[in-house]
């Protein structure tokens, strides 16, 4: 019969795979957004050069070009935003409510590590 805390594991996986799912898609999205304002301020930067703006004058416009950039990436994303963020703080309260103590296993683990180690001494 597996020991308990293998058990205790399996049971976990599932809201486990679930979080990490869901975290990797915010992060995701994130770095998507991310990647299409640095894209665009590059393109913008490019531009602003060979029409021969530079120095303070194009970093205040692409100033506000990024401020305009994040602006529209959270009225176009906001709600994804909003609901993956939504979504993952209830699965961790989930796991918090009715998941096993986060110690428990650490805890128990040590043990069997320094049990093992002291074996290997003898």
């Amino acid at each position: 019969m597996p020991p308990a805390t293998a058990i205790a594991r399996e049971s976990r996986a599932p809201m486990n795979h679930a979080l990490n799912l869901l975290g990797n898609m915010l992060f995701g999205l994130i770095g998507l957004v991310i990647a299409g304002i640095v894209m665009v301020e590059g393109f913008m930067a490019a531009m602003l050069d060979t029409i021969g703006i530079h120095g303070q004058v194009q970093r205040a416009v692409l100033t506000l070009v990024l401020v305009a950039l994040i602006i529209a990436a959270f009225r176009v994303f906001g709600r994804a935003f909003g609901l993956l963020a939504a979504v993952f703080l209830t699965l961790l309260l989930l796991q918090a409510l009715f998941g096993d103590p986060a110690d428990g296993d650490r805890i128990r683990a040590r043990h069997h590590a320094e049990a093992s180690s002291a074996a290997w001494r003898i």
